[in-house]
């Protein structure tokens, strides 16, 4: 376990910035023009942006799991979405976050930190699974995966352990951003962690309905217009954190990390994935590709792309390191430091190869290449360097390299338990729907 310790008087401040089901087409940054977010766009030019970014699964709960532990989680099981599938064998005592494992909050609060989780946690309902019992000093969010945006019809917030009455509530994406900046506010003279962990655009489409005038003659679809209006929102309430970082002087000391938590949703949010293949829930590059964006301005040179493939699974021990805490002692983690990349002392690709796999699908790669294995067992070998839209299957060309690949991902299999719960069988005909790509384009929107 690292030792406890008072961090430096100028440890920087750290905050992650997540979207939940966002398009990696639907970011100003990636080049949209209809999809509107200039706050992220600021941010994304203040700093570093990852073209090779990855999330480690491409559903919500074993993605979270991934970038809280910095290690792969099929290592302890949780390598599927929850709930899961119904099982008398596996009580709801079982389904959440293993509590062998500690989170990034543990490692920065015995390291000196305040640390706070603002939103989606999708970790574990039960109370010995909940963020304060996780690291996180406070908690204002929702224990699920997803929820109701409106005032009065979100009926599972809580602030702390507490429930918190709908009525009081501001359309959600505005008051997870408040709340943001009074955890800020109220910790701004001792160094501390945020996990600001939005919902948008995830469903329900609860959009501001004060947008919707002007979003809905811009789009051929209703539900395309409601995804830009709580895009928008996503991105001003982002906006108003880096304002308040800026007026209180934080912002030079402050490293903040944005991703989006998996692939676009399509078709039930209306986001738009291109010119990635596949969507949310495959093992495609439209599943696990993210925008990954890593802002600290005076320390990181700002306005520049690195093409070297990255995880989340880096966000803990490279905020561990900006904190100067030590590193794990009694575990092995499977992220990489990026710092000296971020600071331009080194040149070296973090990872020689990464690892993805949810029960039906999974997924490796090498370099530029990568391997997919589908939900129907076959294997697709793509070469990313000449082909991010994942378009040729090479295997027949390269069998040699596909045999590579296959190996290296068996092997890494073999070292994780079985998944602690499964997911529902309807999750098998949605999630192979997806990896058609004529099914995929059928869901594409302007």
């Amino acid at each position: 376990m690292a030792a406890s310790c008072s961090p430096a008087p100028q440890s920087p401040n750290l905050i992650i910035l997540f979207s939940d089901d966002a398009g990696y087409a639907d970011f100003g940054f990636h080049g949209s023009d209809l999809i509107r977010t200039p706050h992220l766009d600021r941010l994304a030019s203040s700093g570093v942006q990852f073209s090779n970014g990855y999330v480690t699964a491409s559903v919500c709960s074993p993605s979270r799991a991934g970038l809280m532990t910095g290690r792969y989680q099929q290592r302890f099981g949780h390598e599927l979405n929850l709930p899961g599938k119904p099982d008398p064998t596996v009580p709801d005592s079982m389904r959440g976050l293993p509590l062998s494992e500690r989170t990034i909050a543990d490692w920065l609060s015995d390291a000196g930190y305040a640390t706070g989780l603002i939103g989606k946690w999708h970790l574990g309902l039960e109370d010995h699974f909940h963020p304060i019992n996780r690291g996180f000093d406070e908690f204002f969010g929702m224990r699920k995966g997803s929820g109701p945006y409106y005032t009065g019809r979100n009926q599972t917030i809580e602030d702390g352990m507490t429930r918190v009455h709908a009525d009081s509530l501001d359309y959600l994406t505005d008051e997870f951003g408040t709340r943001a900046i009074d955890f800020i506010d109220r910790n701004q003279e001792d160094p501390f962690f945020l996990f600001v962990s939005f919902t948008t655009p995830h469903t329900p489409m609860h959009a501001p309905e004060a947008m919707m005038p002007e979003e809905r003659p811009r789009f051929e679809t209703q539900v395309r217009a409601r995804y830009s209006a709580m895009m928008r929102s996503l991105d001003d309430n982002v906006g108003r954190i880096l304002e308040a970082l800026d007026t209180r002087g934080l912002r030079e000391n402050t490293l903040i990390f944005f991703a989006n938590d998996n692939g676009g949703a399509m078709p039930f949010n209306g986001s738009l994935n291109a010119p990635l293949r596949g969507a949310k829930g495959t093992a495609l590059e439209g599943g696990n590709r993210v925008p990954f964006v890593m802002s600290w301005p005076g320390t990181v040179p700002g306005n520049r792309i690195v093409h070297d493939p990255v995880i989340t699974l880096d966000i803990l021990p490279t905020f561990l390191a900006a904190a100067g805490a030590p590193m794990p002692a009694d575990r092995t983690l499977d992220g990489a430091d990026l710092m000296p990349l971020l600071t331009g002392v080194s040149e070296t690709a973090p990872h020689d190869t990464l690892f993805w796999k949810m029960q039906w699908g999974a997924a490796v790669r090498a370099g530029k290449w990568k391997l997919v294995r589908t939900p129907s067992e076959e294997h697709w070998l793509f070469n990313l360097d000449e082909d991010v839209a994942e378009a040729n299957d090479l295997s027949e060309d390269h069998p040699e390299i596909l045999e590579r690949l296959r190996s290296s991902l068996e092997a890494w299999e073999t070292t994780h338990p079985a998944p602690i719960w499964l997911i529902d069988d309807g999750w098998h005909a949605r999630t192979l729907e997806r990896y058609d790509q004529t099914v995929v384009d059928g869901f594409v929107r302007n």
